[in-house]
């Protein structure tokens, strides 16, 4: 099986650098930093993928999510057996010593995620330790102080550089948007395809109406939400023209999936300027950037070509706020090499002496 070096490994045959203990060894706690050695799989399904078992499920701690497989462990024996628990017919990164404590902390604060900086991985990874400490085997605990630390520097890597980061999509922005309207009335979503599917989880806050000329698809797309959040009011209206206009002329806030129609989007227009209440967004998501009418003629109208630019300026922001968070993790990891409890920062020359050993 063939395996490559993940991101900033130290060259074969160069130990990274770690800080001197009590007696003159490289150590953290009880465990050398040296030793930590980390794969990672990358793979959609992982948890459904079959592997050789190795007869080692106390020599490493295994992480398996729905897009990868992650092994620590410590020395070579060791990583030469975690190889059986991943498929023989694709590439592994392996990470170590401090590349191994930087990528655990990218893993932890959702950095490596395809939703990047998403929360839930880290809940997943502190219920798999909780269950492999379980086992009280000698792996568990070496790697209990490096992991103590691990969840306190995801903690504060998350606080200082990711907090309320968001997430770059185009329901991110529509629920940007519709943030203040959220909770004053029903939100109509048009179309059941898959942009609808992408929005319409983040459309909480207040009832959503699904509509879509068939039926059927919006009741797919409600049943779908419901699993997700079964206390999330959702209803699936009716198919047919009358049943969506009735919606328009109630529903507080819309937001449109399917692309223009002049003849119904003129009695879509027309319905929603006969609602009693006021106020309110309306985002088409099938417009481009110069607008279409008769949605022009709406003060409170938002065009996809809009949405896009909002969206590529938060982008931009977000990639530098992303790059910033993943050095904060490569100097977190550097600083806990300098001491067991760096928690306070280094001269920059330190920094640069350590990097060059």
């Amino acid at each position: 099986m063939a395996y490559r070096r993940g991101r900033n490994s130290p060259a074969k045959g160069h130990d990274t650098a770690m800080t001197h203990g009590a007696h003159g060894t490289l150590a953290f706690g009880s465990m050398e930093l040296r030793l930590l050695n980390v794969l990672q799989w990358r793979t959609a399904h992982v948890v459904s993928t079959t592997a050789p078992e190795a007869d080692c499920s106390q020599d490493l701690f295994r992480i398996d999510t729905c897009q990868r497989r992650v092994a620590v462990l410590l020395g070579q024996q060791n990583l030469d057996a975690a190889l059986q628990l991943f498929p023989a017919d694709g590439a592994l990164e392996h990470f170590q010593g401090t590349d191994a404590y930087a990528f655990l902390l990218r893993f932890c604060c959702g950095l490596e995620s395809k939703l990047v900086a998403e929360t839930e991985i880290f809940g997943q990874i502190k219920q798999g330790w909780r269950d492999f400490s379980g086992l009280a085997s000698p792996l568990a605990k070496q790697l209990s102080p490096w992991m103590q630390h691990l969840f306190q520097d995801a903690k504060e890597i998350r606080a200082h550089y990711l907090g309320g980061l968001g997430s770059a999509s185009y329901g991110s922005q529509v629920r940007r948007l519709l943030a203040e309207q959220l909770g004053s009335g029903p939100t109509l979503l048009v179309g059941a395809g898959q942009l609808a599917q992408a929005v319409a989880p983040w459309l909480t806050g207040s009832e959503l109406w699904l509509w879509n000329r068939t039926a059927m698809r919006a009741r797919e797309l409600a049943l779908e939400l419901a699993k997700r959040s079964p206390e999330r009011p959702v209803r699936a209206l009716e198919e047919g023209a009358a049943a969506e206009l009735a919606a328009w002329r109630s529903a507080h806030q819309v937001v449109v999936c399917v692309p223009p129609d002049a003849l119904a989007d003129q009695a879509r227009v027309a319905a929603w300027r006969e609602r009693q209440q006021r106020g309110g967004r309306v985002i088409h998501l099938g417009v481009g950037a110069e607008g279409a009418a008769p949605w022009n003629e709406l003060p409170e109208f938002v065009s996809l070509g809009a949405l896009f630019d909002m969206l590529q300026a938060h982008s931009e922001v977000r990639r530098r706020q992303l790059e910033r968070a993943r050095a904060g993790c490569l100097e977190k990891a550097l600083l806990r090499s300098l001491g067991a409890n760096s928690s306070h920062p280094h001269s920059w020359e330190d920094l640069a002496a350590f990097n060059a050993v």
